[in-house]
């Protein structure tokens, strides 16, 4: 198993020394070797004449686009969600916000990132998704906190798009993106996992139970909550296997292995449609044979993949 999971593993130099520096990153929202991520509701622009790759524009590529299509203040670089990614090699890599309808060329489109990750994640570990989620949760804060919480007087983008500061001078409030952790438990009991069912979900599919974390908690405690809100099990021994970036929104994932102490479930049905023990000889015959329509386990995008192939391949 690699040490990555989807969403994880960044591939560039995240620079965070000049992410304070305004003067360079003006040059380098105008440098021809900058390169940019476009992003509109949510969705990367990538390029699919070939094998799926990110469709990078320059900086003139931006800017026609912005005055063609009479968005975000045609063209000005205040009136623009933007956020700098890093470095690769002499390039700065930025993200790019837009609210119009682009014309964008007939070999590009914008994808949902879901959809990006499961299609370059279908054979192992790619970074690309990792890159793509970090500027969607970026632009995804950005595009919300246009007005200070404190005071509701408008706010500015500083250090790249990693703070936004309050222009009330009476205020002058600093925010930074926040992300929510939230706990992905795999509770197994002998040669036994418990998976579930949340309501809603496509018929058959089945993965780790998962809540997020409250106010005060340690992730022992939410962990332990969690299972015994929703199914009734009991748990003990509490042990952190892997986290794993989440960009829907902005989330992390903290994934654990639990010890069930207690086996009797009683279900929570405003959370769950159905939860379940499972056998470990029962999933490794499912996993060779890819699933069925009554029984799908999660995709290997997700966290809970990675907890459940761990513990099938141990004896």
């Amino acid at each position: 198993m690699t040490d990555n999971c989807i969403f994880a593993g960044f591939p560039l130099d995240p620079a965070d020394h000049v992410r304070g520096n305004e003067k360079w990153l003006s040059e380098k929202l105008e440098a021809q070797s900058s390169r940019f991520l476009l992003y509109a509701r949510g969705r990367p622009l990538m390029n699919i004449s070939e094998d799926l790759k990110p469709a990078f524009k320059t900086a003139d590529n931006i800017k026609a686009i912005a005055v063609m299509d009479g968005i975000n203040g045609g063209g000005n670089w205040d009136n623009i969600d933007w956020t700098f990614l890093g470095i690769d090699g002499d390039a700065a890599i930025f993200a790019v916000a837009i609210t119009g309808k682009p014309d964008i060329a007939h070999d590009e489109k914008f994808i949902d990132l879901r959809s990006v990750a499961l299609q370059l994640g279908a054979d192992g570990f790619n970074a690309v998704p990792s890159l793509l989620g970090r500027g969607k949760m970026l632009l995804d804060w950005n595009g919300r906190r246009h007005f200070c919480s404190g005071c509701g007087h408008k706010t500015r983008a500083e250090r790249g798009g990693y703070l936004r500061k309050c222009l009330n001078e009476a205020c002058k409030a600093e925010h930074f993106p926040r992300t929510d952790p939230v706990v992905i438990m795999f509770v197994v009991s002998g040669d036994k996992c418990l998976l579930g069912r949340g309501k809603g979900w496509p018929e058959g599919n089945y993965s780790a139970l998962a809540g997020f974390m409250e106010p005060g908690e340690s992730i022992e405690e939410a962990v332990r909550r969690e299972i015994f809100e929703e199914t009734g099990i009991k748990t003990g021994r509490v042990s952190y296997v892997k986290s794993q970036p989440w960009p829907f929104p902005s989330s992390l994932m903290i994934g654990v292995r639990a010890e069930g102490l207690t086996r009797k479930i009683t279900l929570d049905e405003d959370e769950l449609e159905d939860a379940d023990w499972f056998d470990k000889a029962y999933l490794r015959e499912i996993l060779a044979s890819g699933g069925s329509a009554s029984f799908k386990i999660p995709p290997k995008i997700a966290l809970a993949r990675y907890l459940l192939d761990g513990w099938l391949q141990e004896e």
